[in-house]
């Protein structure tokens, strides 16, 4: 804690990626690698309807494509490849505890839930952007 008694480093809320890219289970492996590509993100959280069913990683998608672009296997759904039930916080919890979970997890992002809702996505360059923050303090 700072000496005014604030979590140092703020919360998941003031350093995620907002809005989140998503995709429905459907999609094709295809079409998600286009729509990362597109956004130039590393994750696309997957979502069936409203509700959050699982994470894809340019790591998994990169595996497929790498081998056979024109590959069958790509015209399968991104539901064939996702993590399921990923690790997720809400944006009230301290930036710390997040870079921990990612750093103890292994894991490259968090689904960031404010109520009912995905708002944005935790990423490991966030956490290390709010790192760097706290160790340089303001900029001039």
């Amino acid at each position: 804690m700072s000496p005014d008694g604030a979590v140092r480093g703020g919360t998941v809320g003031d350093w995620m990626s907002k809005p989140p890219v998503t995709v429905s289970e459907d999609t094709s492996i295809r079409t998600a690698v286009a729509q990362m590509e597109a956004a130039d993100v590393r994750h696309l959280l997957v979502m069936d309807g409203p509700a959050l069913s699982g994470i894809v990683s340019s790591r998994d998608l990169r595996r497929l494509v790498s081998h056979d672009s024109s590959s069958p296997t790509l015209a399968a759904p991104v539901r064939s490849i996702m993590s399921e039930g990923p690790t997720s916080v809400g944006q009230e919890v301290p930036m710390t505890v997040a870079a921990r979970l990612l750093l103890e997890q292994r894991i490259g992002a968090l689904p960031v839930w404010e109520g009912e809702r995905v708002v944005g996505i935790f990423t490991v360059p966030d956490a290390l952007e709010a790192l760097l923050a706290m160790v340089e303090g303001p900029r001039a």
